[in-house]
């Protein structure tokens, strides 16, 4: 991919996992990019183009990352720590570009269609695990699932929370991978019998 292209893109997205689709200032993008606006109109035609590209180029990142994650030839609880780290480091932050509240080009298409994908590999790897005997008998996988999308979505609320309320602890919630992990193998773990 052209360099030129690549670093507006990797500005771009910035800007829109910082701010809203509006407050978004395609000036601002070019000064830091430091080139005219006219290789922001090359490359993307307008801004509704330049947000489209970092909403596919964000989703194809995110779908090479978990992949390769959920694909990891470790015992399930592994991966789901890294997965859930992941996450809450990493994928959090495109938050606000697939989801940009209103006034933004809608592209739920393509984010519901990454997030069927990603629903369906977690569903395949727990099943797999469950059948190796790495997740007890009654694990329901579908409540796994839906496990780590409330813990990941909450953790990540209250982490926006955090940053302007006294008394909640960011640096607790940037290392929930322990609490997690807790009940996660409490609930769904193999515990021997005494």
């Amino acid at each position: 991919m052209n360099d030129t292209r690549q670093e507006i893109l990797r500005i771009a997205t910035n800007h829109f996992a910082t701010m809203d689709y509006s407050a978004v200032n395609l000036e601002e993008i070019a000064r830091e990019a430091h080139v005219t606006r006219a290789p922001l109109y090359y490359y993307f035609k307008n801004k509704e183009g330049l947000y489209r590209a970092v909403v596919e180029a964000s989703l194809q990142e995110s779908r090479e990352a978990m992949d390769q994650l959920l694909s990891a030839d470790e015992n399930v609880f592994e991966i789901i720590r890294k997965e859930y780290a992941y996450c809450i480091h990493d994928l959090g932050r495109y938050r606000r570009i697939w989801w940009p509240g209103p006034g933004a080009p809608d592209c739920q298409e393509q984010v519901h269609e990454f997030s069927q994908w990603l629903i369906g590999r977690k569903h395949e790897l727990f099943s797999t695990a469950k059948e190796r005997g790495e997740l007890a008998p009654d694990a329901e996988i579908s409540e796994l699932v839906t496990l780590i999308y409330v813990f990941y979505y909450g953790t990540l609320d209250t982490l926006e929370i955090a940053q302007t309320h006294v008394g909640l602890n960011r640096d607790r919630l940037d290392n929930s991978e322990d609490w997690f992990m807790n009940i996660v193998r409490e609930r769904y773990g193999i515990h021997e019998k005494l």
